[in-house]
């Protein structure tokens, strides 16, 4: 436990005075993504939320500055039920950025949502609170031509190496379209 709360504070210092030391002139150093638009499609679009909870490696010790992080868990998504999720994306601590490199949904029938993911984070204490702009990009089955974007607000826990995240946006897919592969 001591260890943990060592590295703990050791791991916000770090972050605190890089962010501190990358801000020092007053100027702003990264731009933060647009909120999401959440205009919705036309055609078969629908309302998507709900929360997703994934546990992650962390990273070494020292943390270097940038850093992929890959995420595996499950979420439970109107329309979609519950999803495996996995992502990887690469970290940004001095800048406070995430951008994602592979980001999918998992149905339980095997169909996959690809996304797009860009958003920020910010140390809180143990670890982080971070918040993005996801947009859907096809997939496989019934996601094949899905579109849409939500936005995600969560926290990550550098003690207990677990995220829990909110997504609340829109998506448009088929449901008959079973044969995009």
């Amino acid at each position: 436990m001591r260890v943990a709360r060592c590295f703990s504070t050791l791991l916000t210092s770090v972050i605190a005075t890089a962010t501190l030391i990358g801000c020092a002139d007053g100027t702003r150093t990264i731009a933060t993504p647009d909120a999401p638009t959440l205009a919705r499609s036309s055609v078969n679009s629908r309302p998507i939320s709900g929360e997703c909870t994934t546990a992650f490696v962390p990273p070494a010790f020292p943390p270097p500055l940038t850093f992929q992080q890959v995420d595996v868990g499950t979420c439970q998504l109107s329309h979609l039920g519950r999803v495996a999720i996995y992502s990887v994306q690469n970290i940004n601590i001095v800048a406070g950025t995430q951008t994602s490199v592979v980001y999918t949904y998992t149905a339980a029938d095997g169909d996959i949502l690809r996304a797009v993911n860009v958003g920020t984070n910010t140390p809180n204490g143990t670890g982080v609170r971070f918040s993005a702009t996801t947009t859907f990009v096809g997939g496989t089955g019934r996601f094949a031509h899905a579109t849409g974007e939500a936005h995600i607000e969560g926290s990550a826990s550098f003690i207990t190496n677990t995220a829990i995240y909110t997504i609340d946006g829109w998506i448009a897919y088929d449901a008959s379209d079973a044969g995009g592969q």
